[in-house]
């Protein structure tokens, strides 16, 4: 979205609403795709002398990606705070600055930089998940933390209970020794 600064440029000093709505491009953050839902843009932003446009407010949204532990669908919310200056005729291509031209601001680079900044270290499908990808139901999307163990629904449960009954039955026999 280009966010209008035209009636500021003509009243510097005075502050003006922000609210707009950003698509976010699908980012690779640590070879992990990572999704968003539209960014909300909330805030101001002023002309300053020189032709500068300060821009302050929140950014949230909801960032999609993999369980880190059992690799399920799993999302975040994001809101994070943001503070900028963007500088009549800077460089476009200095990733240091923001930088515009004419009377339009391009909100899809400071969207995509505060979505970014406010991503969890991990995403988890729960906030207990402790499940490593083995344990995953392969034909399903799903985590198998997230839904009460039935029978069979485990593929090594049988194992499982077999082991414990040979635990219990060779106590039995060290017993009668």
């Amino acid at each position: 979205m280009k966010l209008d600064v035209s009636r500021a440029l003509k009243t510097p000093g005075e502050s003006y609403p922000l609210d707009a709505e950003q698509a976010i491009a699908p980012q690779d953050v640590l070879g992990e795709t990572v999704t968003f839902d539209p960014a909300k843009l909330r805030g101001s932003y002023m002309a300053l002398e020189g032709g500068n446009v300060a821009i302050r407010g929140t950014l949230t949204t909801i960032a999609h990606a993999r369980c880190a532990n059992c690799l399920a669908p799993a999302h975040a919310d994001v809101s994070e705070p943001f503070e900028e200056l963007f500088r009549l005729g800077g460089d476009p291509e200095d990733s240091e600055i923001f930088a515009y031209t004419g009377q339009e601001i391009d909100l899809e680079r400071l969207a995509m930089s505060c979505a970014v900044l406010g991503l969890p270290m991990r995403f988890l499908c729960r906030e207990n998940c402790s499940e490593s990808p083995a344990f995953r139901d392969a034909d399903v999307d799903v985590c198998l933390c997230q839904e009460e163990e039935l029978p069979g629904q485990r593929p090594f449960a049988a194992l499982k209970q077999l082991l414990a009954q040979q635990a219990g039955g060779s106590a039995d026999q060290s017993d009668k020794g």
